[in-house]
């Protein structure tokens, strides 16, 4: 160890922003947030090589981080702020069998560090763990890294045969791929494939299913396998030469995963893969992804295995901004309100809820039978239980008596204010992958100056998700400025009498007496989607640019509209409209 390393200055914390970067604060939101953070004036600097994380000599530099990073936590109590250095190349992180950590890196309780990046390489081996995790921190910026795996959590190759009498189809895996007798397509939680387009890297099939649900495999012959399903509709779609994808989806293993904290900024970094989603994000105030990609790997057809974003419950959402992301398999952003299942009506204004609920939190109750807004409340008190559950008083009494029990077919409580508003999504592209663009389940954001192109599904839908039991409906939303360019091409958006470039609609369970998973859902005739407006923006659209249901006080003007020649599915309109209030639309 270096002495100067050990010799720490106080300094003040001050923060400047690249020049290139000239953030600007929409004027309607509710709360105001702080402007992204992109740099920190440091006045001590850590190598990651003085504690033994040397590049590109191929050992485990996993304990040579962690031992850096919590160097960078003890000097940064005394008031400094701190840059942890990686030298340019490859650093490689192995674990124990044995580990049952879901990350490779942990940082807990840490303030005021910056960590550049400087190009290096990471490169994670083990297909089951995420990369890095964040935890109740503040002022920490990751910037200029490069992520990958080695296995990667997926494999990719070509159909060599296809015997619709016996079920099975034939997969010849692509060199250099994992095989699919690798024991990560037995234990991961979810093992699905993809059938692709063959001339565009990333993009599904035109018309065929998303989701292909096979764990069965039979090598007959050296890197061909056997893929059998019962389901005569999936091999319908498949044709020899038809390139397809299998992922190994271990979930919650996301490349950075932040909970509990203020001011985290992720700048500059590249991730070609994962086995789940990319930036995974709970309780959260201000943070940032600006600059960043997950991007597709020369010669790969695939990059993550689950969302972008997975984003729950913050008090402030994420600003993302000047980024890319492309090949991934669900959907690009996800991003809900904090769900608080309640497990007791003690009276008209006393619950007890399991769920972090804050006083001066807004919660909204919902009945999910019958599609109704119950009522929106004020938490004045709450005593904290133990065990998840909280004790809370509401300022207003509930004039009825509450159908609860924590399931998705009680009664919800929906925290209003931990919706992850005040949310910035700008000048991004998103690109040639499975599923949505963008799901809204929140409130008070703008989504302006995005490119959305050969997504499979709806590039933005915004809708509760009443059978998955989470998810409430978002409200006060600017679309604007977008291109919208082909999406919406595979078996399930075809099919769906609603299905649009951007869908807005509200749902309540359909069949309250099945016996399986799900209830399935329909449109309830409370019109819960409020605010939305949709300007400047231009559409090459499949079926519908534009499905509105369900909302009060929409607003469509100034898009210009095209069809696109290419549209598989029998007619196509601009709109569909249904069960809307104040609704304004100039074609």
């Amino acid at each position: 160890m270096k002495k100067s390393l050990l010799i720490v200055s106080l300094c003040f914390v001050g923060f400047s922003f690249y020049g290139q970067y000239k953030f600007t604060q929409p004027d309607f939101f509710r709360k105001q947030r702080e402007l992204p953070l992109i740099d920190m004036v440091t006045s001590v600097n850590v190598n990651v090589s003085d504690f033994g994380g040397i590049p590109d000599d191929g050992k485990n530099d996993r304990q040579a981080i962690m031992k850096a990073l919590n160097f960078c936590k003890k000097v940064a109590l005394t008031g400094a702020n701190i840059k942890l250095i990686f030298k340019k190349g490859t650093y490689d992180l192995f674990s124990a069998e044995t580990d049952k950590k879901s990350h490779m890196i942990m940082l807990n309780g840490a303030n005021n560090i910056l960590i550049e990046g400087n190009g290096a390489e990471i490169i994670i081996h083990n297909p089951s763990k995420g990369f890095f995790s964040i935890f109740k921190s503040k002022n920490i910026i990751v910037k200029d890294l490069f992520i990958d795996y080695d296995p990667l959590p997926f494999t990719q190759g070509k159909i060599v045969n296809v015997d619709l009498k016996e079920r099975f189809f034939d997969l010849k895996i692509d060199a250099g791929f994992p095989q699919l007798s690798h024991e990560m397509f037995q234990k991961a939680n979810r093992v699905w494939g993809m059938v692709m387009d063959a001339n565009i890297p990333g993009k599904l099939k035109d018309g065929a299913p998303n989701l292909y649900g096979i764990k069965k495999f039979e090598e007959i012959s050296s890197g061909v396998f056997r893929l059998r399903t019962k389901r005569i509709l999936l091999l319908n779609h498949l044709a020899v030469g038809d390139p397809y994808v299998h992922i190994a989806r271990t979930n919650g293993r996301t490349i950075f995963n932040t909970a509990g904290s203020k001011n985290i900024t992720y700048l500059n970094i590249t991730s070609y893969s994962s086995p789940a989603g990319s930036y995974a994000a709970n309780s959260m105030e201000e943070w940032n992804v600006i600059g960043c990609q997950v991007k597709l790997k020369t010669g790969r057809i695939h990059s993550a295995n689950a969302d972008c974003f997975h984003i729950n419950g913050g008090t402030f959402g994420p600003w993302i901004e000047n980024s890319l992301f492309e090949g991934y398999s669900d959907d690009a952003i996800n991003m809900k309100a904090t769900r608080a299942p309640i497990l007791e009506q003690k009276s008209s204004t006393e619950l007890v809820v399991k769920q972090g609920v804050r006083k001066g939190d807004i919660i909204k109750i919902f009945n999910p039978r019958e599609g109704i807004l119950i009522g929106e409340f004020e938490v004045i008190e709450n005593k904290f239980l133990g065990d998840r559950k909280m004790h809370i008083t509401l300022k207003t009494p509930i004039e009825q008596t509450l159908d609860v029990g924590g399931t998705k077919l009680n009664d919800i409580a929906y925290v209003d204010t931990q919706s992850n508003e005040s949310f910035v999504i700008r000048n991004n592209t998103f690109r040639n992958a499975r599923r949505y663009g963008i799901l809204l389940q929140n409130s008070y954001g703008i989504i302006e100056r995005n490119v959305f192109e050969n997504l499979s599904q709806s590039a933005i839908s915004a809708y509760n998700g009443a059978d998955w039991g989470e998810g409430f409906v978002a409200h006060h939303i600017k679309i604007n400025q977008n291109i919208f360019n082909n999406c919406g091409y595979d078996a399930t958006y075809l099919k769906e009498y609603n299905a649009a470039t951007i869908r807005l609609n509200v749902n309540k369970l359909k069949n309250l007496e099945a016996k399986g998973k799900w209830n399935g859902v329909e449109a309830t005739e409370w019109q819960g989607l409020e605010d939305f407006t949709i300007t400047n923006n231009t559409f090459l659209y499949n079926k519908h640019a534009l499905s509105i249901e369900c909302s009060v006080n929409t607003i469509i003007k100034s898009n210009k509209f095209i069809r696109n020649s290419k549209d598989l599915s029998k007619k196509g309109e601009i709109i569909f409209k249904n069960n809307n209030s104040n609704l304004v639309f100039e074609e």
